[in-house]
């Protein structure tokens, strides 16, 4: 019989396997991965809200047009402090939500941007629900990563 804490931890080593596995082909298709049960993710757009092609290109990709482009990471400060502050910190590294920077993510899929997509959109355990369910467009996900990105250094 294999123990429960045994168990937990095979189950995280395979969770992280996973994840390597999707980061080495990230620049063929972008693997989105749901934080609760890594199942396969799909995303709907809100009432009203057009696909940008920023969107699109990164549900393809995985690649976030919006890192580097300075208008996009202002907007994503301001969507930041607006959603996120509170939880995470202004420097991203958490109060009584977990850090967004470095190495030592709870969520090691944060690591990535697809992964990271993946919890704003669908939430993840705790107090962290599902931003997209909030009303948050998917164009202004990206631009808050494209800003959390630029806290990570």
């Amino acid at each position: 019989m294999l123990s429960n804490r045994f168990r937990q931890f095979a189950i995280r080593l395979l969770s992280v396997n996973a994840l390597g596995v999707s980061l080495a082909s990230a620049g063929d298709v972008a693997d989105f991965k749901s934080p609760w049960d890594n199942s396969p993710m799909t995303f709907e757009l809100q009432p009203g809200e057009v696909e940008t092609p920023a969107v699109t290109k990164f549900k393809k990709t995985g690649d976030n047009e919006y890192r580097g482009n300075t208008d996009a990471i202002a907007n994503g400060k301001t969507l930041y402090e607006s959603n996120c502050i509170a939880c995470h910190g202004a420097d991203g590294t958490g109060k009584m939500g977990p850090t967004l920077v470095g190495k030592d993510v709870v969520y090691k899929q944060a690591l990535t941007d697809p992964g990271m997509f993946s919890i704003i959109y669908g939430g993840a355990s705790g107090a962290m629900q599902s931003f997209h369910r909030r009303g948050m467009t998917q164009d202004e996900m990206l631009r808050i990563i494209a800003y959390v990105r630029t806290l990570d250094k």
